[in-house]
């Protein structure tokens, strides 16, 4: 069987609101609620548990550099 090339395979972890709230800096998994409801992450569910869990990559893709940042780049 051949597996296509152009995709290459990536591993998926998911983590807990409370770890995803920590890697962007805050104390609470509120932060995770909130934007799961503004459509900025998706939850996950596995069949044997009922918890919600969210995409490691997907929270750490949220993090973007500031604009003085970017300000500082060009400069």
């Amino acid at each position: 069987m051949k597996q296509n090339s152009s995709t290459p395979f990536q591993t998926r972890e998911f983590i807990t609101f409370t770890q995803a709230a920590k890697l962007l800096g805050y104390s609470s998994g509120m932060i995770i609620h909130k934007l799961i409801n503004e459509g900025h992450l998706h939850t996950y569910t596995f069949p044997d548990s009922p918890k919600k869990l969210v995409d490691k990559n997907d929270v750490l893709n949220l993090i973007q550099p500031s604009d003085q940042e970017e300000a500082d780049k060009t400069s």
